[in-house]
């Protein structure tokens, strides 16, 4: 056998695991691209959650100034008895 038939027997044998690789090597890259996507998707996530506690935090503020307003308003009006 010569060394190029040789080479090429090799070759033949050594192609499905070079195959195999690069399949591997395309998973790994998927993979990796889902993470990237994943993590993209959880800062969002986290963003829209900061800013609904912001939107929630402001309507609570919002709902008891207008409570201590309408209070206010009962108690000059003599409807509420005065808070001690």
């Amino acid at each position: 056998m010569t060394d190029n038939e040789m080479l090429d027997a090799m070759k033949t044998l050594l192609t499905p695991n070079n195959l195999k690789l690069e399949k591997i090597e395309h998973e790994i890259a998927d993979v990796r691209h889902e993470i990237a996507d994943i993590k993209h998707d959880v800062a969002e996530n986290k963003k829209e959650i900061s800013s609904l506690r912001l939107e929630m935090n402001r309507g609570f503020r919002k709902n008891n100034d207008e409570i201590q307003t309408l209070v206010a308003v009962l108690e000059a009006k003599n409807i509420l008895p005065m808070a001690k």
